[in-house]
């Protein structure tokens, strides 16, 4: 972690606090992926056991009654995983509630489930991530969650700390909400097929995202409701992807080449080729390294021409 990171994380992390609300949170090994503590809070309660561990030698065991076992356990557990100079992953199960009794039950709710099913180390060096497995399950989809289900900690902290877009343009701006596969596939300018569309929750973490933003790249060249010409007229040549509100991935439109594809019900949408561009001035002023913020007044469309 760089130095500019740490200021960025310290300077938004009270103002995540306060915008949680009520919380159940969860800390993981990041060494196997596997959790070992849920709680409930507020504020900054979710980085209260990191500071008990600082205080608290290894192995060190308070008394011989079950709650302070349990919590020689978990410190035991932090201080084993920073020796390995990593810290445990925090990931926020719900947020945004009002009710103690609500975040007191989803607490209960966590527990039990994470003490009845076993949990499966992993074993390759990948990481986990919220939403990384929805395959395991039959739903078709999650249920509502106020746009406050799982997340982790850092994502949330480095949303927060993304600064706003102040660009003066032109530019394409195109949101994506959350991942759709399509397994048909679709055919693509360039003569390829996508096989989803959106945006996938691990790519929130900054590593991932670098490693997909080809796919990122794909999810947002297309198909979209504007006007090739108005986009040739406006002098536009770049465009970039939008996620919960920060920029993602900046893409260089490859100079003629939109096309056009009438859909049944008589409208119209457009795609275009694109290159990734991940450096320079252009990329650090339009994403960089944790993105940028545009406010939710000039997001109600998914794909706008910049600035409104």
């Amino acid at each position: 972690m760089t130095s500019a990171q740490t200021e960025i994380d310290s300077a938004v992390q009270s103002q995540v606090a306060d915008e949680l609300g009520l919380y159940v949170y969860m800390l993981v090994d990041p060494r196997d992926g596997v959790p070992f503590y849920v709680g409930k809070g507020r504020g900054e309660r979710f980085g209260a056991h990191g500071r008990e561990a600082m205080l608290t030698k290894p192995e060190e065991k308070e008394d011989e009654d079950d709650t302070q076992n349990t919590l020689s356990a978990k410190v035991q557990k932090i201080h084993d995983i920073r020796s390995s100079d990593r810290q445990p992953q925090i990931w926020i199960l719900r947020y945004g509630m009002t009710k103690e009794a609500e975040y007191t039950a989803a607490e209960a709710v966590c527990i039990d489930l994470l003490r009845s099913m076993p949990v499966t180390p992993i074993t390759d060096g990948s990481s986990r991530h919220p939403d990384g497995l929805k395959e395991q399950l039959t739903n078709a989809r999650r249920e509502l969650n106020r746009g406050h289900g799982a997340v982790l900690l850092d994502d949330l902290i480095a949303e927060k700390g993304a600064p706003e877009l102040t660009y003066p343009g032109p530019l394409l701006t195109i949101k994506l909400g959350g991942w759709t596969a399509t397994p048909d596939g679709e055919d693509m300018p360039g003569g390829y097929k996508r096989y989803g569309h959106g945006f996938r929750s691990e790519w929130l973490t900054r590593e991932e995202r670098e490693k997909n933003y080809q796919k990122i790249g794909e999810s947002a060249c297309g198909w979209w409701p504007l006007s090739i010409t108005r986009v040739k007229n406006s002098g536009i040549e770049y465009a970039v992807a939008v996620h919960r509100g920060v920029t993602r991935a900046l893409l260089r439109i490859k100079p003629g080449s939109w096309e056009p594809q009438k859909y049944p019900n008589g409208t119209q949408r457009s795609a275009f080729q694109f290159e990734i561009v991940d450096s320079g001035p252009l990329f650090d002023e339009l994403v960089g390294p944790y993105g940028h913020w545009i406010p939710s007044d000039k997001l109600y469309q998914n794909a706008f021409y910049w600035p409104r």
